[in-house]
């Protein structure tokens, strides 16, 4: 029953019918590329959101957090992302959305499910938002590490840095400061639900003909996003074992060094290089459902146990 429920929630039916329908049905993949930008902006905008006013007027009270996000993030997740793909992966556009998956931040996912797993809310408010902050000098940097030698549309990278930095920081921040975040929402999950559909059917839709083909690359970046997420969860739950940290710190390290916005770095590697570096966003993406649905069956089970809280259930 707890599978049935997750399974149908509203968030998790949109983006399973936009990846389905992307692969299977790819006829609107035009009019999906289109309103990818703004569907990304709107995703990250409503991301700012979940930051309360004043949150980064202090940072050396979060400082810990930030350089915890960072770590967990860009240090861990990004190296297992890249390391096995400097040897395994031969073409170039898979090795670029690579890059991209390990040059975002991480996803906005990672609050709801830290509430449902127990995870310690300080720490992983603060970790989502050093990733945020580390992105405006990180992704830049892996970008120039990796890709210098790649031809870059300088005209569609502006759009970018106006689009989905400028614009979200920007209207995010005027709508906390006149406290419009009640207003908004009560229209929360079907702007959430809306903008997923749109950018994992945008994904899916114009990538659908290299994942069909189902070739050894794409299996192996399968493996390894899968890979990634067991080997970072397996030696985080060992840590906290031997050290005796406390399993809510553990759970919200988890969280932040799995999961990562794979819309963004998909869509991304969609508008700035192509249809083809966009399946490794759209593969590590449905790894990262996969276990999100397994993790909020684990929460799910303790929270049908007496005493326990059930936790809110949100967007992928």
């Amino acid at each position: 029953m707890w599978m049935i429920r997750i399974l149908a929630t509203f968030s998790n039916l949109l983006f399973l019918l936009g990846v389905l329908a992307g692969l299977y049905l790819p006829q609107a993949a035009p009019v999906a590329y289109a309103l990818l930008l703004p569907a990304l902006a709107l995703f990250l905008t409503m991301t700012l959101l979940r930051f309360p006013g004043g949150f980064f007027k202090k940072p050396r009270e979060r400082l810990s957090g930030f350089m915890l996000g960072n770590c967990m993030n860009y240090l861990v997740l990004g190296n297992l992302v890249l390391l096995p793909g400097l040897f395994l992966i031969r073409a170039e556009p898979f090795w670029i959305g690579l890059v991209l998956i390990a040059a975002v931040p991480a996803a906005a996912v990672v609050l709801p499910l830290g509430d449902q797993m127990g995870g310690d809310k300080t720490l992983t408010l603060a970790g989502l938002a050093g990733t945020y902050l580390g992105a405006l000098i990180l992704t830049p940097l892996i970008g120039a590490a990796f890709l210098k030698f790649l031809p870059i549309a300088w005209d569609k990278l502006v759009i970018v840095v106006i689009l989905l930095i400028a614009l979200p920081l920007i209207l995010s921040r005027i709508a906390v400061d006149r406290n419009w975040e009640a207003r908004i929402e009560r229209w929360e999950p079907g702007i959430y639900g809306g903008c997923i559909f749109v950018i994992f059917y945008a994904l899916a839709a114009n990538s659908a003909h290299y994942v069909r083909q189902g070739n050894r690359e794409i299996f192996i970046m399968a493996v390894m996003a899968l890979a990634a997420a067991c080997i970072i969860s397996v030696a985080l739950l060992l840590f906290g074992r031997l050290y005796k940290v406390s399993r809510a710190k553990i759970m919200s390290l988890l969280l932040l060094g799995t999961m990562k916005n794979y819309g963004l770095a998909g869509g991304l590697a969609l508008y700035l290089f192509g249809s083809e570096a966009a399946v490794p966003a759209l593969l590590f993406s449905i790894v990262m459902f996969l276990n999100t649905i397994w993790l909020k069956f684990l929460a799910g089970g303790r929270s049908s146990s007496p005493g326990a809280e059930k936790g809110p259930e949100n967007s992928v």
